[in-house]
């Protein structure tokens, strides 16, 4: 839907005529913006509250939004009703949906999300319905319409289920060894008369694998030494210890990620393409109507983005989960297509021209927001998917989505042509993918720090602990619990 506004644009341009491109496109931008500007403050609800609450708060204020925009006398007044109001609505309404999916989903992630964000692509009957709508009913009508239509979030929000997962729970190595009851076994099991030969029996295996149970000794004492007492260890070896966790220490964000140099080359990346393609979004139909194309035609261009997408997201998800690629490569490649795309789209005067660029621009644009949400999965981790991704949403939204279409038609109005708006959005796209081939030595850098402070963290281990294992290690080993 939020897509679907820019066919709203030149409705409002000829509403408030007296005002200039730039001051118009602002509506446009600032509800898209939003979306994203109030993404961590969606996290961190999400964080306290879970995913069902926060999302049917988010559609109260969707509502209330488009339902007093109807009133509006002036642009600013669109500002703070479609922009801030609805747009902080889809905020609360659509990062917690998409986090989910990246929460219950790992082999089939890419596809998984690639089948939640293709309501995305609804504006392929979305931009004909408005433009329908503000035809029969005027803007004021089609926005009220939209507004009953948007009461179906609180329906998605009672299907949404919360979860916890394993990531979310710490082993805690001092609570397991001081819960933990030692057996005391002997060496012989326990004789009711008739299991002679049995217990002779393992007598000899016993003695057979002295040696072998001494090696084993050795490598566990070396692998606490190394790693401390770990869940992998007391699994692995002291299966008759049950594991204790804890919830981890849960946090409402974790700001620690702004100094992670992965997730700075994903967001740069980030807000160099939104602004690109929401400046190109937005002055798509305006630009058109501007070549001679007439006024259904140049919608339907929209339509045209829209059906891409779906395509390329369903697409590219599928392939992501099959082939041997990763995930941020991909992204490097789908941001090239919307470059050569927008590149080929200056030198295109009629309405197939643009139709084909509209096309090969949907192909590259559905892929990448396809990948966004798995590539910050598989750079920062599940765990942090709530917090990187609402932080990434947050700056791409000031930075990118809020400054590309205001930028774009104060172009337009220095220079009466989109032709240099498109140049600029180019030159973001072939930036963008760009940025991403630092990933590789931030990677390195990261995996090196994390080792230091594993390090770190190891000299700190509990004596304690290390010594009661020990001790386990020395009954156990002399008992059939042992795992050799």
């Amino acid at each position: 839907m939020l897509k679907s506004m820019g066919v709203l644009y030149p409705e409002f341009k000829a509403e408030f005529s007296e005002y200039d491109s730039a001051t118009v496109s602002w509506i446009n931008s600032i509800s898209l913006s939003m979306r994203a500007t109030a993404a961590p403050l969606s996290a961190a609800l999400s964080n306290r509250f879970e995913e069902r609450r926060v999302v049917a708060v988010g559609a109260v204020f969707v509502v209330i939004g488009l339902i007093i925009s109807q009133f509006a006398q002036s642009p600013y007044f669109l500002y703070a009703s479609l922009g801030c109001v609805t747009g902080f609505g889809f905020a609360l309404a659509s990062l917690p949906a998409l986090t989910m999916i990246g929460r219950y989903f790992k082999v089939r992630r890419s596809l998984a999300n690639g089948l939640s964000r293709s309501g995305g692509g609804a504006t392929f009957f979305l931009a004909p319905l408005i433009q329908y709508l503000v035809v029969q009913y005027g803007w004021q009508g089609c926005l009220l319409i939209i507004g009953g239509i948007e009461l179906h979030l609180f329906v998605c929000a009672l299907l949404l289920r919360p979860l916890r997962l394993k990531e979310e729970l710490k082993f805690d190595s001092g609570s397991t060894m001081r819960r933990h009851s030692v057996r005391k076994s002997s060496m012989l099991p326990e004789s009711n008369g008739n299991d002679k030969n049995q217990n002779e029996n393992w007598y000899r295996r016993k003695l057979s694998e002295k040696d072998r149970v001494r090696a084993l000794q050795k490598e566990i004492e070396q692998k606490v030494q190394s790693s401390g007492v770990t869940e992998s260890l007391i699994v692995e070896h002291f299966p008759h210890i049950e594991p204790v966790y804890q919830p981890a220490n849960k946090k409402t964000l974790t700001f620690g990620l702004l100094k992670d140099p992965l997730w700075l080359i994903l967001t740069a990346n980030l807000v160099l393409t939104q602004f690109g393609y929401s400046m190109t979004l937005v002055h798509t139909v305006a630009r058109a109507k501007k070549m001679g194309i007439g006024e259904y035609e140049s919608v339907f261009l929209i339509s045209y983005i829209g059906i891409t997408e779906v395509t390329a997201q369903l697409s590219s998800g599928f392939m992501a989960d099959r082939i041997n690629f990763r995930k941020i490569n991909l992204h490097k490649v789908y941001i090239a297509i919307m470059a050569a795309a927008t590149i080929i789209s200056l030198f295109v005067k009629s309405y197939l021209g643009m139709t084909i660029y509209c096309i090969l621009f949907g192909l590259g644009s559905g892929s990448w927001q396809g990948n966004i949400l798995p590539v910050t999965v598989d750079t920062l981790g599940v765990a942090n998917l709530r917090s990187a991704y609402g932080f990434c949403l947050f700056f791409s939204g000031c930075l990118g989505q809020m400054l590309g279409p205001p930028i774009g038609g104060a172009l337009y109005d220095s220079t009466g042509s989109y032709h240099w708006s498109f140049v600029v959005a180019s030159i973001c796209f072939i930036t963008a993918s760009s940025l991403l081939w630092f990933e590789i030595p931030a990677s390195k850098y990261v995996k090196k720090k994390a080792e230091n402070e594993s390090r770190k963290d190891l000299e700190k281990a509990n004596q304690d602990e290390i010594d009661h294992l020990y001790k386990e290690m020395e009954d156990v080993t002399d008992s059939r619990n042992f795992v050799a």
